[in-house]
This record gives structure tokens, sequence and C-alpha cells, in this order.
């Protein structure tokens, strides 16, 4: 636990930065709606194409990764509209909860796997939003359709919208298509790629905090703590367990762990805006969220770590 600590402290700090500049040096909402779009938009996606362009991949882990994250994600879900049943939420309310369990913020998993293991885990965070993303889109667009849609929106050009308009997910497909193909980034194309990466983990860390609302967290502790519960200990343990079920190899089975106990992504507050959802909740939920994973991503990391007997 030592030496995970420190590591997630340093990535909450970058955040709790970004919230700071937020609200004193660099007030201008529109200043940090530009720096997500870039971030979101551009400098992720470059880094994802780059990595799984040149990444090692071991196509014998596909089948295990997906069926590990979509049961968990099934499970989770289930987790979610139960304990919305029994503390009586409306719809809208009940669709924040959903959202709060299976999305995840995939950028702060990344940048802890970078930390941690380097180019391996850059490799192995790049693989797992690769397997990941699908899945989490289509259950984030179905369960919340199914609760509120007040727009009233198709369910299947809901769903083909969500996939085709996601940025990572046009990221993964181009890495995963050079990396078949093994077509190689021209030299002077990839030199460019790495330098424009290298601005990505940074600036989403701080557009992250920056969107934290911290001011709003007051009321609805119950439905706060269910959504908590969800990301603190359910969903880390349903991929603990599963990596464990398919006898993963250690480093494999740390990297997993990591992304089954990130916070709700960021991207959930304007999706459950759009759709009619509970937006209040949403906001409140990635906040405490966010927070909390320093004590989840940390306890999590250390104990597969612990389990698994990898050596740092």
């Amino acid at each position: 636990m030592n030496a995970i600590f420190p590591v997630v402290s340093s990535i909450l700090l970058v955040m709790l930065l970004g919230y700071g500049l937020s609200k004193k040096l660099l007030v201008d909402a529109r200043f940090w709606q530009g720096i997500s779009k870039l971030s979101y938009w551009v400098l992720f996606p470059v880094l994802i194409v780059r990595t799984l362009a040149n990444a090692t991949i071991d196509s014998a882990l596909l089948l295990p990764l997906f069926t590990i994250f979509t049961v968990a994600l099934i499970l989770i879900l289930i987790y979610c509209l139960l304990v919305s049943r029994l503390m009586g939420l409306d719809g809208a309310s009940t669709a924040s909860i959903t959202q709060g369990g299976v999305r995840h913020n995939g950028f702060i998993g990344f940048a802890v796997l970078v930390d941690i293991f380097g180019l391996p885990g850059q490799e192995l965070g790049a693989l797992i939003i690769a397997v990941l993303l699908p899945s989490t889109n289509i259950l984030s667009v179905l369960s919340v359709s199914l609760l509120v849609n007040k727009k009233n929106q198709p369910l299947p050009a809901l769903m083909v919208k969500g996939l085709l308009r996601n940025p990572m997910l046009i990221g993964v497909a181009i890495g995963l298509f050079l990396n078949i193909l093994t077509i190689s980034i021209p030299t002077i194309l990839d030199q460019s790629m790495d330098m424009v990466s290298r601005a990505a983990l940074p600036l989403l860390l701080l557009s992250v905090g920056a969107s934290l609302k911290m001011s709003s967290l007051r009321g609805s502790w119950l439905p706060l703590m269910a959504a908590l519960i969800a990301k603190l200990l359910v969903f880390p343990a349903l991929f603990l367990a599963g990596a464990w079920w398919f006898n993963l190899s250690p480093l494999v089975t740390v990297c997993v762990v990591v992304f089954g106990a990130l916070p709700a992504a960021v991207s959930a507050y304007p999706f459950i805006q759009q759709m009619g959802g509970n937006a209040k909740l949403m906001a409140d939920i990635i906040t405490l969220q966010t927070l909390a994973s320093l004590i989840g991503l940390t306890f999590w990391t250390s104990l597969a770590i612990h389990i698994t007997g990898l050596v740092l």
C-alpha cells in the first residue's frame, strides 16, 4: 500500500489543482470546456491510437476480459436497480445511480497504470479500454433509455449514435486496425503523435478536477452512499473475482482491478442531463466517487498486488 498511495495521491492532487484553478485563476468556464474538448476529442484518442498500434496484444486475453467486464457490468446494473427500488427512487434518480455504477473514468485508470507500470501498464490500459468501452456504452444507453428518455429518441439510434460519436472508440478502432494489419506509423507522424499524447493525461486530469462540483455536495446521502458502495466495494470485487476465475497473470489482474475501482466518468453528467435524468444527483455522485477513489484505488490495487504476489 505504501507504494500505491503516493501514485494515487499525486493524480488526485493534479485534479484538485484543476478544481482550484477553475475557482480562483482560470474561472472562465469556456476555457475548461475547450480544454476538455481538446483532451477528449483529440489528445487522448491520439494516445490510444499510438499505444494500440505499437502494442504487443495477447489475443488470448480478449475473451476473458470481455467476459469479466460484461458479467460485472450486468451485475452492477442489477445492484443499482435493486438498491434504487429499495430506496423508492424515481426513474430519473435511478438512471443517475446506474450511470454511477457502470461508467468509469478511464483517464484516471490510464494515469494510474502508466505511473505504476510504465509502458506495459499503458498498453494494458489501452487494451482494457478497447474491450470495456463498447459494453459500457451499450449498457449505459440501454439502462437510461428504459428508465428515462424524455425526448423519446429511438433506442437503436441512441445506441449507434453513442458508439459512433465516442472519440475513444474511434481511436481504439484505428489503433487495433493498424496493429492487426501490422501497419507502422511513419516516423515523423509517430513522433508528432508522441508529443501530442504526452499532453493528454495532465490536461485531462486538470479538466476532470475543474468539472467537480464540491459546493453542491449536500443532501441525498442515501443514494450517494449506494453509488459509492458500487464503486468502492462491489465493482472492484467483481473484477478481482473474474480475474481470479480466469487465472489471469498478476500484472493483468492488477490492471483489471484498477479499472474496477475507478469513479464514474465526467461525461455521465451531460448524458444524464440530455436524457432527462437527475443531473444534480449525477454531479454529486461523480464528485464523491472521484474524491473517494483515493481510498478505493489505493486499497484495491494494493490488495490485488498482495494476492497475486506481483513484484513492483
